[in-house]
């Protein structure tokens, strides 16, 4: 949940929140139905390659993301 406030640069974190909510909503009803049409194939291996395929590319994203400076640690905030 802190990448979501990290990639808003605390702006307007809410409304960020809701647009992930939203997102994430749609695309897990979405996967859902794809990942079952591919069970209903009938070919035992595809809808565990096409997970794999999703799994990857989401990783692929992530380094994408940390090598752009993204998700860098920002510096604890002084106290005192």
């Amino acid at each position: 949940m802190d990448t979501v406030v990290r990639l808003s640069k605390d702006r307007l974190v809410a409304t960020y929140y809701s647009a992930y909510s939203t997102a994430s909503g749609i695309a897990v009803s979405l996967g859902d139905l794809a990942v079952g049409a591919l069970f209903d194939t009938g070919v035992r291996w595809l809808p565990w390659a096409g997970l794999a395929v999703t799994g990857l590319g989401c990783a692929a994203l992530v380094t994408r993301l940390h090598q752009a400076g993204h998700l860098s640690a920002r510096p604890a905030p002084l106290s005192g």
